[in-house]
């Protein structure tokens, strides 16, 4: 992806949030996928790297 797409799908997932947090029904029971996973443990841990190639298998 490049950089207008990743930062497309941000705000997306930044709407998402935000949509749910306002919705208080809200239960979507989604399982985190491996990807997902990695950038929510790369978010928590503090530790961000760029990534030069995809990592949907890393």
């Amino acid at each position: 992806m490049n950089i207008d797409q990743h930062l497309k799908v941000a705000q997306w997932h930044i709407e998402q949030a935000r949509l749910h947090a306002l919705n208080s029904d809200h239960s979507c029971g989604c399982p985190v996928n491996p990807h997902d996973q990695k950038a929510i443990d790369a978010i928590e841990s503090g530790h961000v790297e760029e990534e030069t190639s995809c990592s949907v298998d890393n």
